[in-house]
């Protein structure tokens, strides 16, 4: 396997996070179309409150992909539920922008920004 890794420390816990596969990359940009799509047309708290499931999603779906790596046996699906009814929203965006990073999907630089304009976004 040619996937990069990353430890991350949780609390007491430490975890193995996988750079995702390009496969894993380019359904990760679906998923984000897909969610994108169904939030046409709401407006106000709707529009809100399906926006903070949306990021709760993704990020979710995002950390199970590259926790899959570590147990190839596990249905992808049951991991993705796992992190998103157990991990916290803060370890969630820890993960996402440590996965973010050795997935070159961002640079470790940009990750401040980016989370800041996140949160500015959402209180909008």
């Amino acid at each position: 396997m040619f996937l990069k890794k990353k430890e991350v420390s949780f609390g007491d816990e430490q975890i193995v996070l996988h750079e995702l596969s390009a496969l894993q990359r380019a359904d990760y940009f679906d998923f984000l179309a897909k969610q994108e799509k169904s939030m046409e047309g709401l407006e106000g708290v709707e529009l809100g409150a399906k926006s903070m499931r949306a990021m709760a999603e993704s990020q979710a779906w995002l950390v199970s992909r590259s926790l899959w790596h570590n147990d190839r046996d596990r249905d992808v699906e049951e991991v993705y539920e796992e992190v998103a009814q157990t991990w916290s929203g803060s370890s969630l965006d820890e993960a996402v922008r440590a996965i973010s990073e050795i997935s070159g999907m961002t640079s470790a630089e940009n990750d401040d920004d980016a989370s800041e304009s996140e949160t500015e976004s959402l209180e909008k």
